[in-house]
Formats: C-alpha cells, sequence, structure tokens
C-alpha cells in the first residue's frame, strides 16, 4: 500500500494534476473574486442578459468546429495532428460567418425568441467573434494537451482571467453599460494570442500542413462530426438551455439571480474538473496504447473529488444566504436560497465531469452518444414545467440532473470494467 502511495505521488497524473488544478485556480480567482466588486455596479438584469450570451456560446461551440478538434490529440504523427488542427479552424470560421449573416438576417426574431430587449442586440452582434474566438483557443488546447503541455495551458488560463477581470473592471468605472461583454472578449482575445505563442513553441505551424493533408483527415476521422456531434450539441443544449428557459419563462432578472448561484457552485467544476478530465484525457490516452490498467489513477481522482464535495454541499447548505448576502450586497441574497436547491445537482456533475473524458480517451464515442441523447431528451421535459414558481422550477431541474448524473455514472463504471477486464485478459 505504502509503494502505491508513493508511486501516485510521483506520477505523471498527479503532476499534471497539481499543475493544471493550480494555475486554474489562481486563474479563476481573478473573476471570483471581482464578483462582489462588478455585481454591486451591474444589475442582476445585466448579468442575465450577459448569461444568455454565455449560454449561447456554449450551446454553439459544440459545432463550430464540427468536433474535429477532439481528435487532435490520436494521430500519432505530429504532421497528421496539426492537420487535424487546421481543418477545425477552417470549419469554425466559416460555421460562425454563416451565424453572422443569420443574426443579421433574423435579430428580431432571435431577441423575441430568447426574451431579451432591444438594449441587447449588441450581445448577438458579438455572439460569433466570441464564439470562433473561445473555439479558436479549444483547438489549441487540445494540442497542447498532445504535447503534455499542462504548464501553458494553466498559463493560459491566467492570461485570459487576468484581461477579462481587469476589462470589466475598467468598464465599470468608466460607466459602460456592456462593460461585461467587452471584458470578456478582450480576454478570449488575450488567451488566442497566448496560446498561439504556447502552441509555436511547441512545434505547430501551417508548413506542417497542406490542402491535401486537411482533405485526409477530413475523412478519417469523420466519425466525430458523425457519431458524436449531434449528441454532444443535445449535451450542451441541456447543460445551457435551463438558462436560456429561465429567461423566457421568467425574467433577466430571475436569470441574474440563478447566474450567481451557477457561477459559485461551479468553483469546483471551473478550478478542478476541467483540469482533472484534461489530465485524465491524456493519462488513460497514454495507458490504452500501452494497455495498462486505470483503475489506480482513477481511485486516486475519485478520492480528491469527494472530498470536495462534502466540503461544497456542507456550506452551503448551513451558510448559503449568508454567504451571497456578506460577499455581494442584500440585493443577491435570493441566489444564496436557490443554492441550496441546485448544490445537489451540481456537486454531481462535479463528480461525473472529472471522469467525463473517460469516453474519449477509451475511443467510446457511441456510448457517450448515448448519453447525450438521453440527458437532452431529460431536460426538454423542463419546458412542461412553465406554470410553476421559480423555485419550483428549479426543484424539477435539479431532479432531472440527479436522474442523468446517475446514468452517466453507471456508463463510466462499465466503460472502466470492461476496459480493466480486456486488459486482465489480454495479460494471461
Amino acid at each position: 500500500m505504502k509503494n502505491t502511495y508513493l508511486t501516485i505521488l510521483r506520477s505523471d497524473l498527479l503532476r499534471n494534476t497539481s499543475i493544471l488544478i493550480s494555475g486554474t485556480a489562481l486563474a479563476q480567482l481573478i473573476p471570483i473574486l471581482l464578483q462582489p466588486v462588478l455585481r454591486r455596479y451591474f444589475t442582476p438584469d445585466n448579468f442575465g442578459a450577459y448569461s444568455v450570451y454565455l449560454s449561447l456560446l456554449g450551446i454553439l461551440i459544440v459545432i463550430s468546429s464540427l468536433r474535429y478538434e477532439l481528435a487532435i490529440i490520436l494521430p500519432e504523427e505530429d504532421d497528421e495532428a496539426a492537420s487535424v488542427f487546421f481543418l477545425s479552424v477552417i470549419l469554425n470560421f466559416g460555421f460562425n460567418f454563416v451565424i453572422f449573416l443569420g443574426i443579421l438576417i433574423w435579430k428580431s426574431e432571435i431577441l423575441s425568441f430568447l426574451n431579451l430587449s432591444e438594449n441587447y442586440d449588441l450581445y448577438l452582434y458579438l455572439t460569433p467573434l466570441g464564439l470562433f474566438l473561445i473555439s479558436f483557443y479549444q483547438s489549441i488546447n487540445y494540442w497542447l494537451i498532445r504535447k503534455k503541455g499542462f504548464f501553458a495551458i494553466s498559463v493560459n488560463k491566467f492570461v485570459r482571467r487576468g484581461f477579462e477581470g481587469g476589462a470589466q473592471m475598467a468598464f465599470m468605472f468608466a460607466r459602460v453599460a456592456n462593460g461585461l461583454i467587452y471584458g470578456d472578449l478582450i480576454g478570449h482575445t488575450a488567451n488566442v494570442c497566448s496560446g498561439i505563442y504556447q502552441a509555436a513553441k511547441t512545434g505547430l505551424s501551417l508548413a506542417r500542413s497542406s490542402p491535401r493533408k486537411i482533405l485526409y483527415v477530413l475523412k478519417k476521422y469523420s466519425e466525430y462530426p458523425k457519431y458524436n456531434l449531434a449528441p454532444a450539441f443535445m449535451e450542451a443544449t441541456s447543460y445551457l438551455l435551463p438558462v436560456i428557459m429561465i429567461n423566457k419563462f421568467f425574467s433577466s432578472e430571475s436569470t441574474g439571480y440563478f447566474d450567481l448561484s451557477k457561477l459559485l457552485l461551479s468553483i469546483p467544476l471551473a478550478l478542478v474538473a476541467s483540469s482533472l478530465s484534461n489530465v485524465l484525457l491524456h493519462a488513460i490516452s497514454e495507458k490504452d496504447k500501452l494497455r495498462k490498467s486505470i483503475r489506480k489513477d482513477l481511485l486516486f481522482i475519485l478520492f480528491f473529488v469527494v472530498l470536495i464535495i462534502i466540503l461544497e454541499i456542507t456550506v452551503i447548505m448551513l451558510f448559503g444566504e449568508e454567504l451571497f448576502t456578506l460577499f455581494f450586497g442584500s440585493g443577491w441574497e435570493l441566489s444564496g436560497t436557490i443554492s441550496k436547491i441546485l448544490v445537489w445537482s451540481f456537486a454531481y456533475s462535479f463528480l461525473t465531469s472529472s471522469f467525463s473524458s473517460i469516453f474519449i480517451a477509451l475511443n467510446k464515442i457511441k456510448l457517450l452518444s448515448f448519453y447525450q441523447v438521453f440527458y437532452f431528451l431529460a431536460i426538454l421535459i423542463l419546458f412542461f414545467f412553465n406554470h410553476l414558481s421559480f423555485e419550483s422550477f428549479l426543484k424539477v431541474y435539479v431532479i432531472i440532473e440527479v436522474i442523468c448524473s446517475t446514468v452517466v455514472s453507471l456508463l463510466i463504471i462499465k466503460t472502466v470494467i470492461n476496459y480493466e477486464r480486456k486488459i486482465l485478459i489480454e495479460s494471461i
């Protein structure tokens, strides 16, 4: 047991996890620490509209590169991986150009559907730009994962949040009404610039690719848009659709309260889950190639995640309203109240998100797709509860989320058991 413990402490998994989590934590502390100031200037209505904008980005980013960015880590040769990278960027640009044309034609209809006033039409016009920047960096991120550039990923996170937070504060003092979205765009621009520099240092260059190679990888990895695009779009829509539903069924103010609760409850997701998922993606991919067991790595991560979940639930249930009132002002007390409802679904999501990369690393795309379709259909049930009060609507939402998280947990366990059994049989 002692030898196993020492092995884990000396492993690449722990080292890479520590680098990513520490870097991500420092980066995420910037917007978190600025929230008490920003929330006292920008209203719940401002944050509600901004949350709808971020939800649109989160939904559309899934299809902006047709999921080809996921394949960047798979090729054995860097030249082929670079071709996948540039393919994803080309698809990203074309998709957002089409989105921009659609907004020009149907702006009024989109605003009406989202229940946003004309005061927020700029948010629509800037959506393609924000989406392009986020998707571009997402492709860079997968390249850096491939090259084990975990420190570079942490640096880029810090650059993004630093520029974003600094810009939003500057716009707040200048009393710019749209300062939240301007700061967001500045942060993502800085992130892309830093990412390009980091990726170039690890060997990414246009010279590694060509039109012929891009067409080759377009066909070779076509299973990603074929089998994962629609389900992944459904999953992202399922996760972010509640924000749009709340804005449509209730108001931007209600969305603002939900947004703050979501922000605070998602701290473990933002600080830890994405980092763990990225590290596991690389670690499991490597062990799969070598046909080695992944059980010890997963148990180590599970223990760490469960401790965080217990801490989060305890703090929110005991001090929910007091925390939100203390840090954000009396006007945000409702966010503390609804956080006691939402904490259960967010805690469970943190657990499943930490291990979600298992499906990709072990190439179980179809199984992942099955869950994503199930999740999407489950969330659509919320449309039948638009007559409920705000808090009752959130309770139904939490029940659906917990059921879906249980399903994906069972699928993850099934995938790991099958892999371990296969490795054991091959070793005999």
